[in-house]
């Protein structure tokens, strides 16, 4: 977590424990002019790339993370946001056949409207792409619907609050993951007939709830990890909070 996003963090947990991008932004007018609620709407053409290595940085705020009906653009989101200074950056630049997709909430935003603050995006990645990606969460709630995204790999530190993951569904490949979790809850769904394994769920502070009895030395497991075809491997760091591991058909 970047340093700007420290700050937002400890604010926060303080309160509890006392190459084509287009788009438009529409203001409605209330409070004033710098912490008026905005509304953007942004899509990011392919730009011919076959590959992609999609970054979301978020300090404060709501996510909600699916994938698109087709693979005609690298993302379509929606944001709202308030103060003005929150306005999410979007960058977007292709090499080759790889593009490089950034969206992130600025570094050093304003922390004296935070009480009356608002940061809700709505992120819709291509389907069909091998994607890349990372994921950084600070404080909030983050709903992580994976299904649909061609995952390579996946890199995911959440900080506080609550975060549900999806991987389930079919996987034409395997898949290599990181998750990294904070402070609160974390709902990891995976599908039970591709094979999956979670490694340091023991690990950290709070209780660790699993579909199956397939937990062993080497971590949890389910029925269909022993069999052939694509194989998910999550490496699970845990912080404080319950986990649970559900099994979806």
């Amino acid at each position: 977590m970047r340093k700007g996003y420290r700050i937002a963090a400890a604010v926060v947990c303080s309160a509890v424990l006392l190459v084509a991008v287009t788009g438009c932004t529409r203001v409605r007018l209330q409070d004033t002019p710098s912490t008026a609620v905005q509304t953007m709407h942004k899509t990011v053409d392919l730009g011919g790339a076959t590959h992609l290595d999609t970054t979301l940085r978020m300090g404060v705020g709501e996510l909600t993370l699916k994938s698109l009906d087709t693979s005609v653009s690298a993302m379509s989101a929606d944001f709202e946001f308030a103060p003005t200074t929150w306005k999410p950056e979007v960058t977007y630049s292709v090499s080759g056949s790889d593009g490089t997709l950034l969206v992130r909430q600025p570094e050093n935003i304003e922390i004296s409207p935070l009480k009356n603050a608002r940061n809700n995006w709505t992120v819709r990645l291509a389907k069909g792409i091998p994607t890349d990606l990372r994921l950084g969460l600070g404080v909030g709630t983050s709903d992580v619907d994976l299904r649909g995204i061609d995952l390579e790999s996946l890199d995911v530190t959440t900080g506080v609050g609550k975060t549900t993951i999806d991987l389930s569904g079919p996987r034409a490949r395997g898949l290599s993951g990181r998750i990294e979790s904070g402070v609160g809850d974390l709902t990891l769904r995976l599908p039970a007939s591709v094979g999956a394994r979670v490694t340091g769920g023991k690990d950290g502070l709070g209780d660790f709830t699993a579909d199956g009895v397939g937990v062993n030395s080497a971590g949890w497991v389910n029925d269909a990890y022993s069999g052939s075809g694509p194989k998910i491997e999550i490496e699970l760091k845990r912080g404080i909070g319950n986990v649970t591991i559900l099994l979806v058909d």
